[in-house]
């Protein structure tokens, strides 16, 4: 993709060029940057993320990019005030470039294709389309390849959906590889999580086994530990044993030995509180051993008191001491009672560590935390004295949770896997994941009855699976969204004037800015491909108001459309001026125009009446209909169906819109 990028930007500066770099830009950008986060309300990208990988004249003045460009090579005048403009480029680098702009129209397209320098001989194939409109977002992507010399078998399947009736995903995946290590090991966990609105649970396992040796034995160690609330502390059973070595013998040689040292162990917690505890040993064992070495066993309880209120009034005390929020020491009770106030039903967690294998349990329950959850509403609230936080975002949120409250949902993950290594270096994985949610379609009602707007539907599916000797993947996504399109473009106006280092942005860069929120996306869409060595790469788009975006690259002329044709190894473009800045052309001479920058010492000028050349129209009806074609007929549009991905093309996109940026920016007068 970026030797494409390089050439495109070594053609030459011209008004024409720039006004369909602007407006091209704004729709890719459209699509390369849009995600979920812009979806559901946030913008994560600005124009200082997206650097370019290519390397790109820089400019530190207007007057500098003025001086710099270069005229055209023919100028036509016409009647009414119009012209064509015709600049010439040696286009060797490209197999084939296409441009075309239609401002009344408000179309924009371009393809490009060329040969890929150093092409990896693995990729076979590849391909990638994505379509932005008033409707949301859709894209799809494939590639195939030859299978990796270590992969020997791979299965990958993951499907998810959001919609007014579910929010689940289901994910598979399995594969067996070749590894360098010759030890035989293995990995292997399971749970569950679940979740409401004020009740967590989670439970599950981890194993592990490794290849033993004869230091094994002197890891082995046991400990079991449950915590639960009581109605004036809480209590902790535990249950350990383990080697102790000589250095430290004399901390458990006695039952009373023992007690002050986990006395030492659990009480400091309980002193930095402000409560107290208590250790009760119900089972002690402690037995010599050879090499220095002795054998502990332990039952005991630990018995904490006073805890709540020594939190309480330590969390009190800073919540109210500090200067970055502005909490009333009511208000801080508040907050550090919401703490206390979590039920710690249950926290429970095993380990058994024996001659290699390891496991690990644990099971967990907390509930009565939506106190909490608002508390902190309040604090971050409080916290914001600058305002960066919207007051109507932490509302909806707030919202949000009193319609999980109300709907009784319930949001599920369970997971089960596994990873294996055998002495003969083959390694295997296999893996499931599923997520559900119950309650999801009176959760949605429940946020309408709330006139909060329910997240977008999002559809997702991902395959990747080995078949012989190749390796193909596959993906497609849609998200529904109103007025997508024309959201993303205004966030990304947005995001750059939080980018600005000065508080005041400069003129050029205000006046961008404006034109990128009047400019109105409808659609944008990109496909690109590669196949056998070459990349091919097409994109379009329409805007309900152009104008707003061509008016900002030159006060001079008056832009209606761009075209290009090529021959052997030249590009034309012809650049459609409707008003030469107030000129009457179909009396002027070179003399008269020759202030304007389009204009040098080698311009030929052709005045009006003087030629009868055929310019190439501007194919505003395949430029629409490209437009409209589905996402499923994008590959009509490209050398095979099955060309080319997702996989890499986001790099290309995001350099491009850092080019078309810089140019657009530093437009010329």
């Amino acid at each position: 993709m970026l030797p494409v990028l390089k050439s495109i930007a070594n053609l030459r500066s011209t008004d024409g060029f720039r006004a369909f770099l602007a407006v091209f830009m704004i729709a890719i950008v459209g699509v390369a940057t849009i995600g979920l986060p812009v979806a559901f309300g946030g913008a994560t990208t600005t124009v200082e993320a997206a650097e370019p990988s290519p390397e790109f004249k820089s400019y530190d003045s207007v007057a500098q990019v003025d001086s710099q460009s270069e005229p055209a090579d023919d100028i036509y005048l016409g009647d009414n005030g119009s012209a064509v403009l015709h600049y010439e480029d040696d286009s060797g680098d490209l197999n084939k470039i296409d441009m075309g702009m239609d401002v009344s129209e408000g179309l924009v397209h371009v393809l490009v294709v060329d040969d890929i320098e150093d092409p990896d001989e693995e990729l076979e194939s590849a391909n990638f389309s994505a379509v932005l409109d008033q409707q949301g977002l859709s894209g799809s992507g494939s590639m195939v390849m030859q299978q990796p010399d270590d992969l020997e078998q791979l299965d990958v399947d993951v499907t998810g959906e959001v919609t007014e009736d579910a929010n689940e995903f289901d994910a598979e995946m399995s594969g067996t590889f070749n590894s360098e290590s010759t030890s035989a090991e293995s990995v292997s966990t399971n749970g569950e999580i679940s979740a409401t609105a004020d009740r967590f649970e989670t439970s599950g396992e981890v194993s592990a086994e490794t290849e033993t040796d004869d230091m094994a034995a002197e890891t082995d160690r046991y400990f079991d530990a449950t915590l639960k609330e009581t109605s004036n502390g809480y209590t902790i059973d535990v249950t350990q044993e383990q080697l102790v070595s000589e250095w430290s013998a004399s901390q458990w040689e006695t039952r009373e030995q023992a007690k002050k040292t986990l006395q030492g162990q659990y009480g400091t917690v309980a002193m930095s509180l402000g409560g107290t505890s208590d250790i009760e040993i119900t089972n002690y064992d402690f037995q010599n051993e050879s090499a220095g070495q002795s054998q502990l066993t332990l039952e005991y309880t630990v018995t904490y008191t006073g805890i709540d209120s020594g939190l309480e009034e330590q969390l009190t005390e800073q919540l109210t001491a500090d200067q970055s929020s502005d909490l009333t020491r009511s208000e801080a009770e508040t907050i550090a009672t919401s703490v206390t106030a979590v039920d710690l039903e249950k926290i429970s967690f095993m380990m058994d560590e024996s001659e290699g294998s390891t496991t690990a349990e644990w099971d967990v329950a907390i509930a009565n935390y939506d106190e909490l959850t608002f508390a902190m509403f309040d604090l971050m609230e409080a916290s914001d004295t600058s305002g960066q936080l919207p007051e109507d975002q932490l509302e909806k949120a707030r919202t949000a949770i009193e319609a999980q409250q109300a709907a009784d949902l319930e949001s599920t993950i369970t997971w089960d896997g596994s990873v294996e290594q055998t002495s003969s270096g083959e390694a295997s994985f296999d893996a499931t994941v599923t997520g559900d949610t119950k309650n999801w379609d009176a959760y949605i009602d429940e946020l309408e009855s709330r006139d909060i707007e329910p997240p977008n539907d999002v559809t997702f599916d991902l395959t990747a699976e080995t078949d012989g000797d190749k390796l193909s993947m596959d993906g497609e996504f849609e998200l529904e969204a109103k007025e997508l399109a024309g959201q993303t473009i205004n966030r990304w106006a947005e995001s750059i004037k939080n980018s600005q280092s000065s508080p005041t942005m400069s003129s050029e860069t205000e006046e961008f800015v404006s034109a990128l929120e009047d400019s109105k996306l409808e659609v944008a869409r990109i496909d690109a491909g590669i196949k056998e060595g070459t990349v091919r790469v097409e994109a379009g788009a329409r805007f309900e108001n152009m104008s707003a975006i061509t008016d900002t690259v030159s006060d001079s002329m008056s832009i209606s459309g761009v075209a290009t044709e090529q021959t052997n190894e030249t590009t034309s473009m012809y650049v459609y001026v409707d008003d030469m800045d107030g000129i009457d052309t179909a009396s002027a001479t070179k003399s008269d125009i020759e202030h304007l920058s389009v204009v040098g010492p080698e311009t030929t000028v052709h005045e009006a009446g003087e030629w009868d050349e055929e310019f190439p129209e501007v194919d505003t009806d395949s430029m629409s209909e490209y437009l409209e074609q589905s996402n499923g007929e994008s590959g009509s549009k490209t050398t095979d169906s099955d060309d080319m991905p997702g996989f890499g093309i986001g790099a290309g996109l995001t350099a491009l819109a850092a080019l078309l940026t810089t140019l657009v920016l530093r437009r010329r007068p």
